[in-house]
């Protein structure tokens, strides 16, 4: 416990991290990279077909584009920053050490983006006939620039699933590791499906010539028949390139059941595939609840794939190197014999004696459990309330004790028996408290 610790009681810090990050993914996947790259392809089809409604509804979608980005868009990117920072410090510290640089260039990028998308908004009326070309290839450096922030963040996210990263702390193997391009690839064609899903439902519900509907969907249906095989192959390719211990535990990061993990995706693959058959086949007649149904699959795709990028690290946050709860591998057997309080910077407790025993256990699960557990809350699986009711206090410490082993997405309990058996009477106190139960230590009930 390196920095102050923040609790989100009932949601979780993980639940409060994660919510920032898939608005923040929708937005700019769905709509800095997906969307406006739908955009300016209807505009270059309507310049080259002199196809004024295409230009015109490219137009509209410039508007959007540029509130959603800059208003969503910029507030959960400084959200997943701030989140991070004030609950896990540590993980984000580490690797802000190591990529500071390519953060620094991202921001670029995106101020790039930014300026790009305002200039290419004001635009519309500088250049006429022929030149209407020099706008549109200003929108197709705007759709490298916003793909390239997924590159650069990409790279960073792929570090912390790198076994060996952290042996010599490169800057480049996370860049050049096995899972980086398939991520990358799956991101880019994840953003085409999410935001030509998202479109059909505006061009569905608002555009009333059937005309103009026909013409786009028949650029939207070669978009997304392009896109989504190579989404799947993407997919598939990621799946084999991640280490073995990550692949395993794909289906129990969902926290779903292995048959219903399976029916829901094979569910939403069957709805994205009739999708891409209808967009082609019937594009003068494109079924507003089949679009809903892809957009909605689309973002539960993104919330799958970001959940379990984030869980199958377990026990750690930064393969290797650091665990879940932000103390790195290195310090374990440091931490074994000296104490983990001792070594916690702001922990106001540094020895554990009977008259703090309660409040030490508090700190001590404030900094080994709270970053993916809760006393009470949303996720029954990770609430103590839940999973200890009925425990005794020895039930606990043994567990606390072998937990690493009997479930090795754990991270180990680090701390002398001292800390183990502050926390076990800790966790065993707030549980009781949190199901109205009678709490006696194990002393007192002999």
């Amino acid at each position: 416990m390196n920095f102050p610790v923040v609790e989100f009681p009932w949601l979780g810090n993980g639940t409060v991290i994660a919510i920032i990050a898939i608005v923040h993914v929708v937005v700019s996947h769905g709509v800095a990279i997906g969307a406006t790259a739908l955009m300016v392809s209807m505009e270059y089809v309507g310049i080259k077909n002199k196809n004024e409604g295409l230009i015109n509804l490219a137009r509209m979608f410039s508007k959007w584009i540029l509130i959603i980005t800059t208003t969503v868009g910029a507030v959960t990117g400084v959200g997943i920053w701030v989140s991070t920072t004030i609950i896990q410090p540590d993980s984000i510290g580490s690797l802000l050490r190591i990529y500071f640089i390519p953060w620094f260039v991202e921001w670029l990028v995106f101020v790039g983006e930014v300026i790009l998308l305002l200039f290419y908004f004001y635009t519309w009326d500088r250049w006429t006939g022929v030149k209407q070309y020099i706008h549109n290839r200003i929108g197709i450096v705007l759709v490298v620039f916003g793909w390239l922030t997924a590159m650069i963040i990409t790279g960073i996210l792929t570090a912390k699933l790198t076994p060996g990263w952290s042996e010599d702390f490169s800057f480049w193997y996370a860049f050049l590791s096995p899972p980086y391009l398939p991520s990358l690839a799956f991101r880019t064609f994840l953003a085409l499906v999410l935001a030509v899903s998202l479109v059909s439902i505006f061009i569905r519900l608002f555009i009333k010539s059937e005309i103009l509907k026909k013409d786009v969907f028949l650029l939207l249906g070669k978009i997304y028949n392009i896109s989504l095989p190579l989404l799947i192959l993407s997919g598939i390719w990621y799946l084999i390139a991640i280490p073995d211990e990550a692949y395993n535990q794909i289906i129990w990061s969902t926290g779903m059941s292995k048959d219903i993990f399976m029916m829901i995706n094979y569910l939403g693959l069957f709805a994205f595939i009739i999708f891409g058959i209808w967009i082609i086949g019937r594009p003068d007649k494109v079924s507003i609840v089949l679009a809903i149904a892809v957009f909605f699959s689309s973002m539960g795709f993104i919330a799958e794939f970001e959940m379990v990028r984030e869980s199958v690290r377990k026990p750690y946050i930064i393969y290797d190197y650091m665990y879940a709860n932000g103390v790195k591998e290195k310090d374990v057997e440091k931490y074994n014999e000296e104490g983990y309080l001792t070594n916690s910077t702001f922990a106001t407790i540094k020895e554990v004696t009977e008259e703090n025993v309660y409040e030490a256990g508090e700190q001590i699960y404030k900094g080994q459990c709270i970053s993916c557990h809760t006393i009470d809350g949303w996720r029954g699986k990770r609430a103590f309330a839940n999973r200890l009711n009925g425990w005794t206090e020895e039930n606990i410490d043994q567990y606390i004790k072998t937990l690493h082993e009997t479930r090795p997405f754990m991270p180990p309990f680090v701390g002398t028996d001292e800390e183990r058996e502050a926390l076990a009477r800790y966790l065993r106190k707030v549980t009781g408290e949190a199901n109205n139960s009678e709490i006696k230590s194990e002393e007192e009930s002999k």
